[in-house]
């Protein structure tokens, strides 16, 4: 019995024995997780796996998070520019139209005036017989007044205006 000690006697000779050491760090350990066999592994490594996956997972999130604010951002920015263009757009196009309308009622003015003019040289010349031999200072007039009417210019006024006409028609879709 001499050899055998007590557990105490064996820590008392331990301590005194023993120089204070510095723990060593932990050994990063690799994933033991390997080709999705869970069932063999400790809840320690299973927890590390989980604990490694959410942190990819949080990092990704972030990233979405930050790309998506951006491009909202993006949005936010483009629809303050392009909202203030798109009505200053529109009033001039309102603009437009009032202007466009208001010549076309002055192009169908003319045009009346042209076709009473017309109706007017046709009734003429059905009765140029009794002019002519009537009053041909008066006829003279006439023809001095018709003369100076350019219906080749009124005719591409017109249609120049019903060009602009039509082209604002296929702007708004009418």
């Amino acid at each position: 019995m001499a050899d055998e000690k007590t557990l105490a006697e064996v820590k008392e000779e331990a301590n005194q024995a023993a120089e204070p050491v510095e723990a060593a760090p932990a050994p990063v350990q690799e994933s033991a997780i390997k080709n999705n066999k869970y069932s063999e592994y400790t809840d320690h490594d299973l927890q590390s796996e989980l604990l490694r996956y959410q942190k990819k997972t949080a990092k990704r999130t972030t990233a979405v998070a930050v790309a998506l604010g951006v491009i909202a951002l993006i949005f936010a920015v483009s629809a303050l520019i392009i909202v203030p263009e798109v009505v200053n757009t529109l009033n001039s196009v309102q603009n437009t139209l009032t202007e466009v309308s208001s010549l076309a009622n002055k192009a169908e003015d003319v045009m009346t005036n042209v076709d009473e003019s017309l109706d007017g040289m046709n009734k003429m010349i059905a009765n140029v017989d009794t002019v002519l031999s009537d009053n041909t200072e008066a006829m003279s007039e006439a023809v001095t007044k018709i003369s100076n009417i350019d219906v080749d210019a009124l005719n591409e006024s017109i249609q120049d205006l019903n060009e602009a006409v039509d082209r604002l028609s296929r702007l708004f879709g009418a």
